[in-house]
């Protein structure tokens, strides 16, 4: 009975010792000192987090997830609120503890472009074709998450990306977005899509919310539908959530004393990264 309990302790350690996301069944060590951070490209006007233990030899055969963002409208130059998707600062005396997890659970590629104006869909896709070709990327986890006017552009990209070869993201975050309520419709049947809306932000962006998962009731007349409590005491709110084969396919989340400043909040929820992170196309 204790050699038992002994080789079930081993194989649990091994087991929290590797990424959600590692497949290979390697063990990995995420050694500080080869940590990664968030580098600007001047040349391309974006920047760019590398994965976690991209070069070693373990993983010479593995591909990555992509993670897009997109940011709003002023939002250029400042990323120091994406920690829970890797955002570090390599200068400061402590460790953000959630641009670690992130890290160490999902390793990833993520991409934050920059614009001083609108987005620039040709911009994008080059800087992502790019991305793709010179490094190793899993083709059907690519995700994006946009936020005001880049939530509005999550949807505009997707669909010009679609259009311009047919790439499809395994999942779109989008919060605030103020126009763009439709998408391609192989968009519609293979994406999974999760909308965020604060009740307090303006009535034509709740509508555009609305009326974008309206899109997906009506596009997907079999999926069922059920509600939940936001999972925060101190931002109450429902999701709705419309279920395809079991999966929770589309969703859309209303914060009821919140305004238009959503772009950390739904990050907060601990299933949000989960959910994404587990779409595959």
């Amino acid at each position: 009975m204790k050699s038992f309990f002994y080789l079930f302790l081993f194989g649990f350690q091994f087991l929290i010792s590797c990424s959600k996301d590692n497949t290979s069944g390697t063990p990995e060590n995420f050694s500080d000192t080869a940590r990664p951070y968030f580098q600007f490209d001047a040349a391309k006007n974006h920047y760019l987090l590398e994965p976690w233990n991209y070069n070693l030899s373990i993983n010479a055969n593995r591909k990555y997830p992509l993670v897009i963002f997109l940011h709003g409208s002023g939002g250029a130059g400042n990323i120091s609120y994406l920690n829970y998707i890797g955002y570090d600062n390599p200068d400061d005396s402590y460790v953000d503890e959630t641009a670690l997890a992130f890290q160490k659970e999902h390793p990833c590629f993520v991409i934050v472009p920059q614009t001083s104006s609108s987005w620039d869909n040709n911009s994008l896709i080059e800087q992502v074709e790019n991305i793709k070709s010179t490094y190793r990327i899993d083709d059907s986890r690519i995700y994006l998450i946009g936020y005001s006017m880049g939530g509005s552009g999550s949807y505009s990209f997707a669909n010009d990306y679609y259009d311009y070869n047919k790439q499809l993201f395994a999942g779109i975050i989008r919060l605030a977005g103020q126009s763009q309520t439709s998408v391609r419709d192989a968009i519609a049947e293979n994406t999974a899509i999760w909308l965020h809306i604060g009740l307090l932000d303006t009535d034509l962006r709740i509508q555009v919310t609305r009326d974008a998962y309206d899109f997906f009731k009506n596009y997907h007349t079999n999926a069922i539908e059920t509600t939940s409590a936001v999972p925060m005491d101190d931002y109450p709110g429902i999701t709705y959530t419309l279920k395809i084969n079991g999966d929770d396919r589309f969703k859309r989340t209303e914060y009821d004393s919140v305004g238009h400043g959503v772009a950390t909040l739904p990050f907060m929820d601990p299933y949000l990264i989960e959910w994404l992170f587990k779409q595959s196309l």
